[in-house]
């Protein structure tokens, strides 16, 4: 039987999920090969997974997905390099940030802005993050409707949401 990573499905009902008033572009993983070429997985060196322009509001936005069967997040699912890009992706007119999800059964799901998410990492001093954290640190929930097996999220009220600050 073949196994779809979560993750990979989350990422996938997220650009299922963005309104025809944004354009979305997903960066590619690149694959690397471990010993004799024959087990491979994917990395990236990618600062996120998605690029999104609003077009109603004129927004970029860099779009990191996680997701976790968990209560919390481990610390260890963002690499170091992703924040670093992030953050100087922040110092300009763009929106960087993770969409965090939590598979639970009101499958939570948040924006938190990078600059927030890194003002969190060194508040908390944890290993890992969970639902009531983000909430303290500016979190935007995102509305989430499930379609039988898989979710539709409101990302139009999200991005649009920024058009207000």
């Amino acid at each position: 039987m073949f196994f779809i990573n979560p993750g990979k499905i989350f990422e996938e009902d997220f650009k299922n999920s963005v309104p025809g008033t944004c354009w979305v572009y997903r960066l590619r993983d690149n694959a690397s090969s471990f010993a004799n070429g024959n087990n491979t997985r994917f990395t990236s060196s990618n600062i996120c997974d998605f690029i999104l322009y609003n077009d109603i509001t004129s927004q970029l936005f860099l779009i990191e997905c996680k997701s976790t069967k968990g209560k919390s997040l481990p610390l260890s699912m963002i690499r170091g390099s992703q924040i670093e890009g992030l953050k100087i992706a922040s110092e300009h007119s763009i929106i960087p940030g993770l969409l965090v999800n939590f598979r639970n059964e009101n499958n939570d799901t948040f924006f938190i802005k990078i600059q927030d998410f890194i003002e969190m990492i060194n508040g908390i001093e944890k290993k890992s993050f969970n639902i009531n954290d983000l909430k303290s640190y500016n979190a935007i929930y995102v509305e989430s409707m499930k379609k039988r097996t898989r979710y539709k999220y409101r990302i139009d009220k999200l991005v649009n949401l920024f058009g207000e600050e």
